[in-house]
C-alpha cells in the first residue's frame, strides 16, 4: 500500500497576523489588484455587448442572485461539450457580469459557457452559496439539452472562492451520473476557516458551524473526474500551498490530476489569461473540456 502524504492543512496558521494578511488576502499581495478588476469588467461589458447567442439572468434558484448566463458558439451543431464557472470573490464580492469575457475562448471552440452568479456574504453564509453552487448544476443537467449542450460532459471551472464551490460540489450527490467530465480549479481557496483569522472576517464573521460544513476536507469526495489544479507562479508560497494540498488529498485518494504553474500571472492577471483563447492556460482549460 502507499504511504499517504500528511496534509499540511494548517502551515499557514504559523504565519503571524500580518503575513496571514499580506499572503492570504489576495487584494494586500496585489496591490493594483483594482486595475486588473477595471479592465476585467470593461472587458466582459463589451464582450456581452458583442455575443451574438447569449441567454443572460436566468434563474437557477429562488434567491436574488441565483442566476446564471448562457454564452453559445456562433454556428447550429448541437451536442456542445459544457463548462460552468464560478467566479472568485473571498464569496463577499465581485459578480458574473465582471467575467463574461471568460466566454471567448469556449464559443470560439465550439464550446457552451456557463457563467454562475449566487448570494454573497454577509448577505447568506458561505454554506448557502455552497448549495447554490449545487443548485446551479443541477439546473444544468436538466436544462442544458434544450441550449444544445451535451449533459454527459459538463466541465466545471472555478477561480478562487469559485474553486472552493467547484471542489464542494464534487462532495455532493447527483441522481444522474457520467456528467462530469472535468474539474478546473484555479488559485483555490478550500478552507473557509482561513478568513477567521484576516480582515476578510469583518464581513463574513464565519461561526465554526459554517466553518464545518464548508471545509473541503471535512467532507468525503463523491464525484471522481479529471482534475487541472492551476496556480500562479507569482502568487504568494502560502497561497501556493492551499493548491498544493488539495493536489495532495487527491494522491492520497489515488485520483490523477494536472498541475500547472501560470508562469508570471498573480491572482488577477491568471483570470484575464483565462479569457484570451491564444494564452496557454486558456488551451489547456479547453483541452479539459475533451471527452476522453
Amino acid at each position: 500500500m502507499k504511504k499517504t502524504k500528511d496534509l499540511k492543512l494548517n502551515e499557514w496558521l504559523k504565519l503571524s497576523s500580518e503575513e496571514k494578511e499580506l499572503y492570504l488576502n489576495p487584494k494586500k499581495s496585489v496591490p493594483d489588484h483594482q486595475v486588473y478588476q477595471k479592465f476585467a469588467t470593461k472587458s466582459a461589458d463589451k464582450f456581452r455587448e458583442v455575443c451574438k447567442k447569449k441567454y443572460l439572468n436566468l434563474s437557477y434558484g429562488h434567491r436574488p442572485n441565483q442566476k446564471l448566463d448562457i454564452f453559445l458558439p456562433d454556428n447550429n451543431i448541437n451536442n456542445y461539450a459544457v463548462q460552468i464557472y464560478y467566479h472568485g470573490g473571498y464569496w463577499i464580492g465581485r459578480d458574473k457580469y465582471d467575467h463574461s469575457h471568460l466566454a471567448l475562448p469556449a464559443i470560439k471552440n465550439n464550446i457552451i459557457h456557463v457563467s454562475v452568479n449566487y448570494d454573497l456574504s454577509p448577505n447568506v453564509n458561505i454554506d448557502v452559496i455552497v448549495q447554490e453552487a449545487y443548485e446551479s448544476i443541477l439546473w444544468v443537467i436538466k436544462n442544458i439539452g434544450n441550449f444544445g449542450g451535451n449533459v454527459n460532459n459538463i466541465n466545471l471551472i472555478g477561480h478562487s472562492a469559485g474553486a472552493h464551490l467547484v471542489a464542494m460540489a464534487l462532495t455532493k450527490n447527483y441522481k444522474k451520473k457520467d456528467f462530469l467530465n472535468s474539474a478546473t480549479l484555479i488559485s483555490g481557496i478550500y478552507q473557509p476557516q482561513i478568513t477567521k483569522y484576516i480582515s476578510i472576517n469583518n464581513i463574513i464573521n464565519i461561526s465554526d458551524e459554517t466553518i464545518n460544513l464548508t471545509d473541503v476536507y471535512k467532507h468525503p469526495l463523491v464525484n471522481k473526474t479529471n482534475f487541472l489544479l492551476v496556480v500562479g507562479d507569482e502568487e504568494p508560497n502560502s497561497w501556493k500551498m492551499l493548491t498544493a494540498d488539495y493536489g495532495d488529498s487527491l494522491k492520497n485518494k489515488n485520483i490523477p490530476f494536472i498541475f500547472y504553474s501560470a508562469i508570471k500571472l498573480n491572482h488577477f492577471t491568471i483570470v484575464r489569461d483565462l479569457a484570451n483563447p491564444n494564452s496557454q492556460l486558456a488551451k489547456k482549460v479547453l483541452k479539459m473540456c475533451q471527452k476522453e
